[in-house]
């Protein structure tokens, strides 16, 4: 080191003179015991061998002296090392010393003690600092941040700021952080959270859901840092010269690890007051500047005032209940939404109509027009509310507005079709008549959408309504071109896709305003519970479709195709379908260059009956190919 300057070891009583002679002698320290620590001159340079408690006990000292100091890895530092980034031999850490040129960095104190690392309060894992000679890995930390999920609870502390600002937040752990190593949060963000900016930075986690606080976490795990003006709706930050912490019924926090009780906590930033030597994996920071007094609150989506109140004391719901401000805009717009207003029916009318042309032309783009024209996207939105709140009123209304609905596209559909001089049904009037369980989870989708979208005041409403339009329109369309022609296999098929769909619709957005927090578990299991029992019902034709489906499939995987050889002659086999039965009937385009005899059918219902494994019929269609 260098001879101009004088630098000294305080030391405490585990220090061992003799098996540190080496690396003592070769840096020219000085001893001081720890008892003769007030013998240190102002502005020395002094290395610490002493514990974490009897760090904080000579912080004072060390500011009013201003001393420039300097950790050793002492074995009861642990917190003390890891806010400083120190780690390694006495003898390496004093070579880096050497060359390490002293930081001015901010002193923050706590109810008048200097903050080494950070305070925290709260028992949420993530937020503790590291041990920086034994650091957790992350899913460690995941799995211990999971303990007593069921058991969380915010608590109400009165906030008030250098700028006097005053607000009560609801949180489950806040954490001021001074030159943290933290755990999870202080690896996750891409900004200094602060060491040298002259205010107190906290994070405060307050999420409104044990679901949120799920995400919360599982965010920290996920690669790549956390911008602090991109902070998860959970987690609130506030930054100011001074921040004050009030709770009426007192509370827990640890003090660089050290357990305190109080009931007023007072953080207070001396800008650059601390002049220290950083440890060689402390973090590249920038120096003190004077502090330009400016306050940030980024309070996301975490409870206030009335708010916090509201959830203060209880255990963490499993979803997130909605605020008053955004329960009062959606319920207001749904309840309108349930009127069967003339608009509502002029639209029902215009859209089947429109569905109803492009399925006799057979016309796919026509049909999508109808579905974006289609109003039933809003009682069924209504519907679902209704059932996830249990409200007779709002159920009873959607439902009334959806027999309206349906009751015009099935009388335009019926007198359409006994006007048509068509009796033969169209591929797009096919596709609608034999629904299967891919159509339930279509609609499921479909209401997840749906609902999601009306929460959002910020999503076009439109887009929700092409997805549930989708489902709704054509089968309805459908349904009463059967009902007009007396074909009840057809208006059948339509009618289970159309009920399928409404059902699958309702079930998906109850469900998604319940996880949304638009109600209470409580209020809306009974309309959940008959939304899934219908869903339920419907299920089993749904699922006998589906396995139909699926076993017709294999078989026309197994059914030979393409060119091969038959009695010496080469045949061409294609469009093959496949009706189940007893035995289930094949029907294929054979086409060759020669014509075919009763031989070669024979022979290819051979091969057809050997590939699918089971007696077959055969009905063959057959082309002459020159």
């Amino acid at each position: 080191m260098s001879e101009t300057l004088v630098w000294y070891l305080l030391h405490d009583t585990s220090f061992d003179p003799e098996r540190a002679a080496s690396w003592v002698e070769k840096a020219q320290l000085r001893l001081v015991p720890y008892a003769e620590r007030e013998s240190i001159a102002a502005g020395a340079r002094v290395l610490l061998w002493l514990g974490d408690e009897q760090i904080r006990d000579v912080a004072d000292l060390v500011l009013a002296r201003e001393w420039v100091i300097g950790l050793l890895a002492h074995p009861e530092a642990r917190m003390a090392c890891a806010a400083l980034g120190v780690k390694g031999s006495p003898a390496k850490l004093i070579a880096h010393y050497q060359r390490a040129e002293p930081i001015d960095a901010d002193a923050l104190t706590c109810n008048g003690e200097l903050v080494f690392s950070s305070v925290v309060i709260g028992s949420v894992l993530s937020l503790r600092p590291d041990d920086i000679n034994r650091p957790q890995s992350n899913w460690s930390l995941f799995r211990g941040s999971l303990k007593g999920l069921g058991k969380l609870s915010l608590a109400m502390y009165k906030v008030k700021t250098g700028k006097e600002q005053e607000f009560k937040l609801g949180a489950l752990g806040l954490m001021a952080v001074a030159h943290t190593q933290s755990s999870l949060v202080g690896r996750r963000f891409d900004e200094n959270l602060t060491i040298a900016d002259g205010r107190v930075s906290m994070l405060a986690i307050a999420p409104r859901s044990i679901l949120a606080y799920l995400w919360f976490l599982f965010r920290l795990l996920l690669p790549g840092k956390i911008g602090l003006s991109r902070l998860p709706g959970s987690l609130a930050l506030l930054q100011s010269e001074r921040l004050n912490l009030e709770s009426t019924e007192g509370f827990e926090y640890l003090l660089d690890g050290k357990p305190v009780h109080a009931a007023e906590l007072d953080l207070v930033v001396q800008a650059g007051g601390l002049c220290l030597l950083p440890g060689p994996a402390l973090p590249a920071r920038e120096e003190a500047g004077k502090s330009s007094g400016r306050e940030t609150l980024r309070m996301n989506h975490v409870p206030l005032d009335a708010a916090a109140k509201a959830m203060v004391g209880k255990h963490l719901p499993l979803f997130n209940h909605a605020s008053e401000e955004e329960y009062r805009g959606l319920f207001k717009s749904l309840r309108e939404n349930a009127r069967a207003s003339s608009s509502y029916q002029v639209l029902m009318v215009l859209s089947v109509m429109l569905a109803l042309a492009g399925l006799y032309a057979n016309s796919a783009p026509v049909i999508i027009g109808a579905m974006i024209l289609a109003p039933l996207m809003s009682p069924i939105m209504s519907l679902a509310m209704g059932l996830a709140r249990s409200d007779i009123v709002l159920i009873r209304g959607a439902v009334e507005t959806l027999v309206i609905g349906t009751a015009w596209g099935l009388g335009c559909a019926v007198v359409l079709a006994w006007m048509m001089p068509f009796d033969l049904a169209t591929d797009e009037m096919r596709a609608r008549m034999s629904p299967t369980l891919l159509d339930l989870f279509i609609a499921v989708i479909s209401g997840v959408a749906g609902a999601y979208a009306h929460s959002r005041e910020e999503i076009a409403k439109s887009l929700a309504g092409v997805a549930i339009a989708v489902a709704l329109v054509p089968p309805l369309s459908v349904a009463g071109i059967g009902l007009g022609w007396g074909d009840w296999d057809m208006a059948s098929g339509a009618l289970l896709l159309l009920t399928t769909n409404m059902v699958g619709i309702s079930f998906a957005a109850s469900l998604t305003f319940l996880v949304l927090g638009f109600a209470p578990f409580i209020r809306a299991r009974k309309g959940l519970g008959v939304s899934l029992a219908l869903a339920g019902l419907i299920s089993i034709p749904l699922y006998i479709a589906y396995d139909h489906l699926v076993e017709r499939g294999k078989l026309e995987e197994r059914v030979p195709d393409g060119e091969f050889a038959l009695l010496n002659q080469i045949v061409h086999v294609s469009q093959v379908q496949v009706t189940l039965g007893e035995p289930p009937l094949v029907a294929v385009v054979v086409s060759s260059a020669e014509r075919l005899e009763n031989v070669h059918l024979d022979e290819l219902k051979r091969l057809i009956s050997e590939q699918v494994g089971r007696d077959i019929q055969l009905e063959a269609q057959l082309n002459i190919r020159r």
